[in-house]
């Protein structure tokens, strides 16, 4: 696999992760099963062992260009991981939880390669539930990053980590708060029914060649959509599926051709 190849590879892995947080966000918790399903997602295809993605490290590693050594016993790692895994719970502030998540699992090196990938992703796990900006690593400077860490590894000091997270976090969140200003917040339709909206979508183009609002709502129905719900996804598809054109029509799993011999006009509604 060459480099741009696992490069693209990587940057598929980590929005599969950022999804799983998101669509997972009201029942996630910083816990061993969340973290390893993070590590799974971020690791796929990516581990010399495909077994040992989402699964705690079995054999010595080391860290480039430090004396560091990690701990090499399999049954300390795992104790270790459960201990780090308690105190991330008992930490109250979003902050200091994000920041421990950060600076903790590379220290441990809790699995055998993507720790610093899971830390990044796993930290935004707080923010995210509490309401917080999320924080962006692309506003961290990579070299103070690495010797943020390296100071943990060689001094047991998190002072600049915790320097290099507070200017990133806030250029972040000011970067966040302008985005937010200039979108508008998503419908319910589109945050809740994200899949049945697209099935009905893709329903009435491949199969219907039209909206039926009779139809999405015997789907709606069948599909569990709560009665005081309804009415507004039957629209939102409306407007979906009058927005499709051949350079969105991806996003419902079409092709440009589906499109061919559609009715857009809306009928009465009954």
């Amino acid at each position: 696999m060459g480099k741009r190849t696992i490069s693209g590879w990587k940057l598929l892995n980590h929005k599969e992760a950022i999804q799983y947080v998101v669509e997972n966000l009201a029942a996630i918790t910083v816990s061993s099963q969340d973290l390893f399903n993070i590590h799974a997602l971020l690791a796929d295809g990516l581990m010399i062992d495909p077994a040992m993605a989402g699964r705690l490290r079995r054999m010595p590693v080391g860290i480039n260009h430090s004396s560091f050594r990690p701990l090499t016993d399999q049954f300390e790692i795992e104790e270790e991981f459960k201990i780090l895994i308690a105190k991330a719970a008992t930490i109250i502030d979003p902050f200091e939880q994000s920041f421990f998540l950060l600076a903790y699992i590379p220290y441990l090196q809790a699995f055998e390669d993507i720790n610093k990938r899971t830390s990044r992703i796993a930290s935004n796990i707080p923010l995210l539930k509490t309401d917080l900006a999320p924080m962006s690593y692309l506003t961290m400077d990579d070299r103070a990053y690495i010797d943020g860490l390296m100071g943990i590894y060689e001094l047991n000091n998190v002072s600049l980590l915790r320097e290099v997270y507070i200017d990133a976090y806030l250029t972040s969140a000011e970067n966040y708060k302008t985005l937010s200003a200039e979108i508008e917040t998503p419908e319910k339709a589109a945050l809740v029914y994200r899949d049945f909206v697209r099935k009905a979508v893709r329903r009435s183009v491949i199969e219907w060649k039209g909206l039926r609002p009779d139809f999405i709502m015997a789907m709606a129905i069948e599909a569990g959509v709560p009665e005081v719900d309804r009415e507004a996804v039957i629209n939102y598809i409306g407007k979906e599926f009058c927005g499709l054109h051949e350079g969105n029509v991806i996003r419902y799993r079409l092709r440009p051709e589906d499109l061919a011999g559609i009715t857009r006009e809306l009928p009465e509604r009954a």
